[in-house]
């Protein structure tokens, strides 16, 4: 298509008709992803004085890379996400005739390194223990506490978490029904990531089923949520928030809470991050999702096998090797063995040569 055939358009009418375009397809939250991310873009060209789509070429988005890497200093894999989203919005302008066909395929995407492209961040083992020690002594069976126990021992993602209902524990049977429950919008309802197909029963052990039943006695909050649900976790205005539950994660995971120290030789008593309020501030504190990939690694070591362990935390095989299994190969072949130990006769625990028997 050349520049005669095109039709004018401003960079923030196109958006504004893009964003209309996709609202019936992406959910709330995605939306809003790549509303954030396309305003940047528009900003920019107005600063690079582009009033027209028309005139965006690949010499302008080689100029808004190299502008948003300078700009914001994203780490590679982030700039590649980004430069994704202005991709296929670049596909809805050809579509519209407000730029030249194959304008989006010359979209600079860079390559991003294996080492960064994988988020190896976890916490310790010694830090899970100790943040599990002190909420067990300190805070027994509180919100917070019984949401970090239950993401360090199954693995669920946040989302899976605030969307519990009371009705999806069952104490008898010691499980929980994870359900997607998408009506109304992302904001408001609680969806599943992977929609129904991330629906599954999981098992929790006794421990974890008696603090349920504790927090669900003497610590919950006994409200409902906007569609007249009672959720399991709850606060006095109804569910958690996403950005609830991480602040609940930023506080207890600092060390100066669970063991009264600060590795980064700070005064505790004058830390700003020391205080609830400022807690992200902390450089030792973290999230969900670095504990449920420690979870997750936990329960590979432990011998669960991937195939299992993909259905109950709702990740296919490929994806738990490449971001999940950061195991060295030594941990993986002495647990190798032991499950060989334990399943194949000529691999059993022998005594003076001899072959015990088990029973």
């Amino acid at each position: 298509m050349t520049m005669d055939t095109l039709d004018p358009i401003s960079p923030q009418d196109a958006l504004d008709w893009y964003l209309e375009h996709r609202e019936d397809d992406l959910r709330t939250a995605t939306l809003r992803k790549y509303e954030s991310a396309l305003s940047i873009f528009v900003d920019w060209t107005d600063e690079a004085d582009i009033d027209d789509m028309n005139d965006v070429k690949g010499r302008q988005l080689m100029q808004f890379k190299t502008w948003r890497k300078q700009e914001a200093g994203l780490a590679t894999v982030s700039l590649n996400g980004n430069l994704a989203i202005l991709q296929r919005f670049l596909r809805f302008c050809e579509n519209i005739d407000a730029v030249p066909e194959g304008l989006a395929e010359r979209v600079p995407m860079p390559n991003v390194p294996e080492a960064e492209e994988v988020n190896y961040e976890v916490p310790s083992d010694e830090e899970v223990e100790g943040i599990k020690s002190y909420s067990r002594q300190f805070d027994r069976a509180s919100r917070r506490h019984l949401e970090f126990e239950l993401i360090a021992e199954v693995g669920m993602r946040l989302g899976a978490v605030r969307g519990m209902d009371l009705e999806d524990f069952d104490p008898e049977e010691k499980t929980i029904y994870i359900r997607d429950r998408p009506e109304g919008t992302d904001e408001y309802g609680t969806p599943l990531k992977n929609d129904a197909k991330g629906e599954r029963i999981v098992n929790v052990s006794p421990e974890l089923r008696n603090l349920i039943v504790a927090y669900i006695d003497h610590r919950r909050i006994d409200v409902t949520d906007q569609y007249g649900r009672e959720p399991l976790f709850t606060t006095s205005d109804g569910r958690p928030t996403k950005a609830t539950i991480r602040r609940d994660f930023y506080k207890m995971s600092r060390p100066c809470v669970y063991s009264n120290e600060c590795p980064h030789d700070r005064d505790i008593d004058d830390c700003d991050a020391a205080t609830n309020s400022k807690a992200a501030e902390c450089p030792s504190r973290f999230s969900t999702h670095p504990l449920r990939k420690w979870a997750i690694m936990n329960q590979l070591d432990e011998g669960i096998s991937k195939e299992l362990l993909s259905d109950r935390v709702d990740v296919s095989v490929p994806v738990l090797d490449k971001h999940y299994d950061h195991r060295t190969e030594e941990q993986k072949s002495r647990r190798r063995l032991e499950v060989l130990e334990e399943n194949m006769q000529q691999y059993a625990v022998t005594d003076g040569g001899q072959t015990v028997d088990k029973e």
